[in-house]
């Protein structure tokens, strides 16, 4: 099963592919990334990128891969819980933010789901920024372990619900 693709005013968002683990790889093996991130480990290779890709195309995950033309950015996934993370020449430029818009709008026009859940480290302001653009408000604190610091984090839990989007954007 594969996500269909969103276009944002910037970007396209399309389901990874399998011959997108290179490009997955080589960007994702970055402690400038994953140090921000629970689950990514570091170092990040080719099969942890396969890895990643099969689940989204078993349909395990619902994950877009960010592209603005032929430069690849980052991924955005909502499952569980909503998540992203982009490269570090993309930071700083609101493509974090456009991304998330398509695919919470996409998310709550297809399914009837009335929260999405998500988090960020609570040192990571950038991340935090973002969530609150989106409209994502703040509901707790929890410690997680992070794979690639090998150390429980300290993770700021957030909540978006269903009325709070549409109120947000409908008017």
């Amino acid at each position: 099963m594969t996500v269909p693709t969103l276009r944002t005013q910037r970007l396209v968002l399309r389901s990874p592919e399998l011959r997108d683990a290179r490009v997955l790889a080589k960007v994702l093996n970055n402690i400038e990334i994953s140090r921000w991130l629970v689950f990514v480990p570091f170092p990040y290779g080719i099969t942890d990128a396969q890895r990643f890709i099969n689940e989204s195309l078993r349909g395990n995950l619902n994950a877009w891969f960010i592209w603005a033309g032929g430069d690849f950015l980052g991924t955005i996934s909502l499952s569980n819980e909503f998540g992203y993370w982009l490269a570090p020449h993309a930071w700083g430029q609101g493509y974090a933010t456009e991304a998330g818009h398509a695919v919470l709008d996409h998310h709550f026009t297809t399914t009837n789901a009335d929260i999405i859940k998500s988090s960020h480290l609570v040192e990571n302001r950038a991340s935090q920024n973002v969530l609150t653009k989106l409209g994502f408000l703040d509901v707790g604190m929890h410690v997680h372990l992070s794979a690639t610091r090998q150390a429980d984090v300290a993770v700021r839990s957030v909540q978006l619900t269903r009325e709070r989007w549409h109120c947000r954007n409908d008017g």
